[in-house]
């Protein structure tokens, strides 16, 4: 019995062994740029794209990109009868140093084994290539407030248009630029889109250095939002509000981001002599292709319909194929795919609809000429455009191409292998004995570490108080002060306060430090305290100084004022 199932059970390992070894052959891994030449300073995107599978991307550090954020998106497919699976990550880089960057170790994880993408190629020179609006400075008094210092934080709302046509895109960004360190905690609400069909892109908050007008500020990319109006007349559209929370030894939290904007919405045109309108209101392209144009009776065939452009696909009404096809085909019901992606500060939709026919009789029919209708804003009017037609053939043979036939005649498809695995990692087992081995020796290795975990902790204590005593050690304050050094003069002043304020009182919490602190030493105290840490802060991140300014002197007084106090059950 136990011999049966053994053989029963790898049997099963076998199947699926094979299966995987069939499914990996049909992956293949594709790398892009969005650009091949782009400025210092300017965004762009490296897509990585996965066909027939799903795995993990392992990008290299580049010298020269500062990673802005990431996104990924899946999309499944049907095609001559199968299901195709399509997984593309996107990696948005803004380039800080020119030169020309090939990128040749984009590696993949797929199951257990690693592939290599194409390698790709992007040129970066030194003076911008995209025009101003692709990455716009804000303007305005409040922002020119928030340049002099009047705020610490400031959240630009872009809207790209304030009338528009029905279905047609309006797009908002929302930005933050700030003077300080800041965490973005996420938005505080959610506003309401009655009358409009929504899209989002929320960003990872990755923030990133920019230089305007001469002073260094940190830009947040928050949100990038298309809404599709779906009734004229007129509309108000609300941003969304988020939460900051400032960095640094006392935690402020702000909300910022909240706008109120009114836009017109046009009907349409009369569609007189367009009888035909898809709804589709953009600028799109439209293609329709065959898989083969010669089959045998029994044969099946695929006619593929596919709109690409900027604009929601999801209102379009696809175009059909001609009825007079179905003398020679039977046509299964069609199926329709769609997705949806943002291409920089655009949102690009695709919309696929397949017909399956299979050959019942023998002789000559023709896919007509297929129009599909739109609406173009820009130049408000409609447009068709009309594929090609084919000419098919029915015959009473049945086709032979790329096939072979097993011994019991039945036919099999015959898949191409890409041969682009570099590696095979080796089959992990959880129940091997060397692994078994493994588990009793990290359980040992835990049980000691449990055991004698008070002395650890005290042997950790006093490295890390070592470590910070000389890292802002007096003397070190003083040299940093003395060689004008006011990066590491700040950033050790801002260390040996924090640090004796935690060993003296056992504060370890942040968040309530400063209330704590008080209960100490007092409002007056705290509060000098606060406005040092604070000033250094500002410093390190507006690349600003206060004329070499002498914070030591008074943190000194304050370190010998703290040392002096005698605090019960310390």
């Amino acid at each position: 019995m136990t011999r049966i199932g053994n053989i029963f059970i790898s049997s099963i390992l076998i199947v699926l062994f094979i299966a995987y070894n069939s499914l990996s052959a049909q992956t293949s891994i594709t790398a892009e740029f969005s650009d091949k030449r782009i400025g210092v300073g300017e965004i762009f995107t490296l897509s990585v794209t996965i066909n027939n599978s799903s795995g993990r991307v392992i990008m290299p550090d580049i010298d020269g990109f500062v990673l802005r954020g990431t996104s990924q998106s899946r999309n499944m497919m049907y095609s001559s009868g199968t299901f195709k699976s399509i997984q593309t990550y996107n990696f948005t880089y803004i380039a800080n140093k020119e030169g020309t960057y090939k990128i040749d170790n984009i590696r993949v994880k797929v199951n257990n084994n690693t592939y290599v993408a194409n390698p790709v190629e992007i040129e970066v020179l030194s003076s911008p290539v995209r025009s101003r609006d692709d990455d716009r400075t804000p303007d305005g008094n409040k922002f020119e407030e928030f340049m002099d210092y009047g705020e610490d934080i400031y959240v630009d709302n872009n809207i790209n248009k304030k009338e528009v046509y029905l279905y047609e895109p309006i797009y908002i960004e929302q930005k933050a630029y700030s003077h300080i360190p800041v965490n973005v905690l996420g938005f505080s609400k959610i506003p309401v889109r009655t009358d409009f069909l929504s899209y989002s892109d929320s960003s990872e908050y990755n923030s990133f250095t920019e230089i305007i007008d001469g002073k260094r500020v940190s830009v947040i990319p928050l949100k990038k939002e298309a809404l599709y109006p779906m009734k004229s007349g007129i509309k108000d559209i609300l941003t969304t509000p988020f939460v900051f929370e400032k960095e640094g030894m006392f935690y402020d939290r702000v909300e910022y981001g909240e706008e109120d904007f009114t836009v017109n919405v046009l009907p349409l045109p009369d569609k007189t002599g367009f009888d035909n309108f898809s709804g589709a209101v953009g600028d799109f392209n439209f293609n329709v292709k065959v898989n083969k144009t010669n089959v045998a009776v029994g044969e099946e065939m695929l006619i593929t319909m596919e709109v690409v452009g900027e604009g929601n696909t999801s209102i379009i009404n696809m175009p059909n194929i001609n009825d007079d096809v179905t003398n020679y085909f039977s046509v299964y019901q069609p199926k329709t795919y769609e997705t949806n992606w943002f291409d920089g500060n655009r949102i690009i939709g695709k919309k696929i609809k397949e017909y399956v026919l299979v050959a019942k009789d023998e002789g000559e029919s023709i896919i007509s000429n297929i129009s599909f209708c739109y609406f173009s804003p820009n130049d408000k009017s409609y447009t068709n455009i009309y594929s090609s037609a084919f000419n098919l053939t029915v015959s009473g043979i049945k086709q032979n191409f790329n096939s072979f036939v097993n011994n019991d005649n039945e036919e099999l498809n015959v898949i191409p292998i890409k041969n682009t695995i570099i590696k095979e990692d080796k089959e992990f087992r959880v129940f091997n004995i060397n692994i078994i081995y493994f588990y009793i020796i990290i359980l040992i290795a835990v049980s000691i570490i449990i055991y004698n975990s008070k002395k650890i902790s005290n042997l950790k204590l006093l490295f890390n108080n070592s470590n910070k005593n000389n890292d802002s050690s007096i003397e070190n304050i003083k040299k940093y002060y003395a060689d004008n050094n006011r990066k590491e003069y700040c950033k050790s002043i801002e260390n040996i306060l924090i640090n004796k304020i935690k060993d003296k009182f056992n504060i370890y919490d942040n968040n309530t430090l400063y209330e704590k602190l008080n209960d100490y030493i007092g409002s007056q105290k705290a509060d000098e305290i606060k406005n040092i840490i604070d000033k250094c802060n500002f410093e390190l991140y507006s690349g600003e100084s206060y004329n070499n300014e002498d914070y030591h002197t008074k943190a000194i007084e304050i370190i010998k004022y703290i040392d002096k106090l005698k605090i019960k059950n310390k």
